[in-house]
């Protein structure tokens, strides 16, 4: 019954020791700031040692070591490793509870001391890790593009104590493609089978096997054009009609993205009438009626009809020219000719409704006639020229010989070309009250 106490007593005072402030630190080598630490593998030399690395930039040495003794002030001897001469020679010497060696070259590195008569010594290698990437593209056709990326890095290495014999490290370069934040490829040469249509900055990123990175920036100029447009006509709205009338100025408005200004092409397709009597305009050529190359032309449709319009637009990079089509989802629709005259007018002075108006669109010739109920011409209007929209020249104020005819009902008669081609052969009454 004693034995297992006393065995439990001595347990708690071995606890209560080990966990005395002030306990002495043992005797010790490291790198305390090393962002990655591996061990040798020499081919001959019976003991491994540690290898720390470091990331710096190129010709930039920045390895430390730092040694320990377990508390009492001690003499550091340090030495280096010389492949060449296969021993370690003299580096340094430091009196302290610590030494720390600072911008180490890639190198093993030793430490000797005593320390309350027991003679210690440490090994280590440091190596310092650096990279240099270089991103570039090689932009071979419209739909796809290669990035490549090459390094050049830290010849990472070690000796064996032995003989002296390198023993090499692979990098273990780690390949990673960003735009901004977004993962885009993680091998070392993708191609991008959907390049973008505007300018794009990629970038590589390259780690190697200490978790060293650093990375480059390549400038991606698109050679992809996107091909938008609108239009619109000047003509005045008339909420009676829908469309404008021939002729018709149509203003066509560019709205593509990243094309170059030399590289439009406008193909204004002939009226759809006739295509379809062209068999439905297969033949290519012939189903032209213009092709522009302004980037925001004009253009006067003259005769009415229904007109599809597609624009290419082109941008040339290194040589590569790539073009993209946008076709009018509708028609431009250009009005037929036509005639209307109001059932009523009044002339009485009010400033309103005074004139007798035609309303005509795209008119080439008009004859206007109007008749009292004996047969007897009260007023005419006729011009072989192009007649613009609710024209007043081709009113009538409900005078004759300047004086005013007695109100009741009007013959009128009207025969009219249209710039269609269409004859418009008109009549009807109209009701003067005043």
């Amino acid at each position: 019954m004693y034995r297992p106490q006393f065995t439990f007593v001595a347990f708690l005072f071995l606890i209560m020791f080990l966990t005395l402030p002030g306990k002495l630190k043992a005797q010790s080598l490291n790198a305390d700031n090393s962002p990655h630490k591996e061990n040798t593998a020499y081919p001959t030399y019976p003991v491994n040692d540690p290898i720390y690395f470091f990331c710096t930039r190129e010709g930039v040495n920045i390895a430390n070591l730092t040694a320990r003794s377990a508390g009492s002030s001690v003499t550091f001897l340090w030495e280096k490793f010389d492949q060449v001469a296969v021993k370690f020679v003299n580096l340094s010497n430091e009196t302290g509870t610590t030494s720390n060696i600072k911008t180490l070259a890639d190198g093993c590195y030793r430490v000797s001391f005593s320390e309350n008569g027991t003679n210690y010594q440490f090994r280590a290698w440091v190596l310092n890790g650096w990279s240099r990437p270089v991103a570039s593209f090689t932009q071979t056709i419209c739909t796809a593009f290669r990035l490549s990326s090459s390094v050049t890095g830290a010849n990472y290495q070690y000796y064996d104590l032995s003989t002296g014999k390198p023993v090499p490290l692979s990098s273990n370069y780690q390949f990673r493609w960003y735009t901004g934040t977004q993962l885009i490829s993680s091998i070392q040469n993708p191609t991008i089978s959907t390049p973008p249509a505007g300018n794009m900055v990629y970038r590589i990123e390259i780690t190697d096997r200490a978790g060293c990175m650093n990375s480059s920036d390549i400038d991606y100029i698109s050679p992809l054009p996107v091909a938008k447009f609108s239009w619109s006509t000047p003509q005045q709205n008339d909420p009676q009609y829908v469309y404008p009338q021939a002729p018709a100025d149509i203003d066509f408005k560019n709205l593509s993205e990243n094309s170059d200004a030399d590289k439009y092409e406008w193909y204004l397709f002939k009226d759809k009438a006739i295509l379809e009597s062209m068999g439905g305009g297969t033949a290519v050529i012939d189903s032209f009626q213009e092709v522009l190359y302004d980037v925001n032309p004009l253009y006067t449709y003259e005769l009415s009809g229904k007109y599809k319009v597609k624009l290419v637009a082109g941008k040339t990079v290194q040589a590569l020219t790539c073009r993209d089509t946008f076709y009018l989802a509708d028609y431009i629709i250009v009005d037929t000719s036509l005639v209307k005259v109001a059932p009523v007018f009044t002339p009485n002075g009010d400033g309103v409704n005074d004139l007798l108006i035609i309303k005509t669109r795209s008119l080439q010739s008009l004859d206007f006639t109007v008749l009292n109920r004996w047969g007897k011409v009260v007023h005419h209007f006729s011009s072989n020229n192009y007649i613009p929209a609710e024209s007043e020249i081709a009113a009538w104020d409900g005078k004759k010989g300047g004086s005013l005819c007695p109100p009741g009902v009007y013959f009128w008669v009207v025969d009219a070309q249209g710039r269609d081609g269409e004859r418009r052969r008109e009549k009807g009454f109209v009701q003067m009250i005043w």
